[in-house]
């Protein structure tokens, strides 16, 4: 019987044996170099947003206390008016139509014949027409 070698098997054989086992090795030597950066790079970034995620909560909170005073004192001056309107309410029973709000009654028709012409038109018509304007092109040709 002669004695001759076989490969073990998942092995690679080649010509140049420990030349590919260098390369495989400087490879994954690269490779793990790359992970290393990326796993620091990936717990840096973690820090960062940690801090910000803490930033964002403490401006929250401080904003968050500050609307609600704002709006506790929003409310104390809404509930000052309401009480004031109420008392106002209650002191004066006939509400009172302000001077502005009086209403003129259309005089009848022997009234109207006696008034000037001019006076009757403009209170019948109390938008008069008005003569053209001419447009700006107009005024600057």
């Amino acid at each position: 019987m002669s004695a001759s070698a076989s490969p073990a098997p998942g092995s690679v054989t080649t010509g140049d044996g420990p030349s590919l086992h260098l390369r495989l090795s400087e490879q994954l030597q690269a490779l793990s170099l790359v992970g290393e950066t990326l796993t620091l790079r990936l717990l840096e970034l973690e820090e960062r947003l940690s801090g910000l995620e803490a930033q964002l909560q403490g401006l929250i909170q401080s904003s968050g206390s500050g609307e609600a005073g704002d709006t506790a004192d929003m409310l104390a001056a809404t509930e000052e008016r309401i009480a004031r309107l109420e008392e106002l309410l209650n002191e004066q029973p006939a509400v009172t139509a302000p001077a502005m709000a009086t209403v003129h009654p259309l005089p009848l028709q022997g009234e109207a014949e006696a008034e000037a012409p001019e006076e009757a038109e403009a209170e019948l018509n109390p938008f008069p027409e008005e003569e053209e304007q001419p447009f700006m092109d107009e005024l600057s040709a």
